[in-house]
Formats: structure tokens, sequence, C-alpha cells
């Protein structure tokens, strides 16, 4: 009986924390990062990476004709920026909110019709399911 008073103590310590509103990787089910960052702020402008790196990794044109084509109808712009300094990890792609955010959010590894369309906020069209 001894042996399981740690284990219910770290289970007690763990729902204290995540009640609390701390997020465990790997512990929640709450969708990936970039649906969340969607859910917290409205996204009016984003911008692709045309630096070299994030080109030969996928970026660039292509990229911005997939958001160019998925934001069709939607209020949000679509620019190219020259390079956001995070290339080992690109395609890099920023989203801004609003006229005064300056900064805005950089996400990395944007590769893809799915998650384009997750950034968005937008679903995908029926035949590209």
């Amino acid at each position: 009986m001894r042996a399981a008073r740690p284990r219910v103590l770290l289970w007690a310590c763990l729902a204290f924390l995540l009640g609390r509103g701390f997020v465990l990787p790997g512990l929640t089910n709450r969708g990936s990062r970039v649906a969340r960052a969607a859910e917290r702020r409205e996204i009016t402008k984003v911008e692709i990476c045309i630096h070299r790196d994030c080109k030969r990794r996928g970026g660039g044109a292509k990229l911005r004709k997939v958001f160019e084509d998925l934001a069709a109808g939607t209020d949000i712009e679509v620019g190219e920026y020259d390079c956001f300094d995070e290339c080992p990890f690109g395609p890099n792609v920023r989203t801004l909110s609003g006229p005064d955010d300056q900064f805005g959010r950089v996400l990395n590894g944007v590769k893809g019709e799915k998650k384009v369309a997750e950034i968005l906020g937008v679903d995908l069209p029926e035949e590209e399911k």
C-alpha cells in the first residue's frame, strides 16, 4: 500500500496543475498549436518567406499560391517577406492580427494545403480532402 502513495500524490499534483491552466505536451487533446493560435486571434494578414532557403523547402511562390487560393473570399491579405531569420525551420510564414500587430507570429514548417487551411481557419474544398 505504501507504493501507491507516491503515485496518488503525483496524480493529485498533475490534476492541480492542469486545473490551473498548465499544459503538458502529449497529455492534452486540444488540436495542434497552429489551430489554437488561430482560435485565439483573428488573422488579417499572412506573409510568406521568399528567401532561397524557404523556397528550396517548398515555400516562396508555390506556397503563396496555395495561401491565395484558400484565402479567396476571406478578408485575409497574403503578402511576401524577404526572411524571418528562421531558415533551418522553413518554409516559414508570419501571421499578423490587425494593423497594430507589427511583429506577428512566425510559423515554421508550413507545407501542404491541409496546414495552410488550418492556419487560415478555412475548410479544404471537397475534392482536395
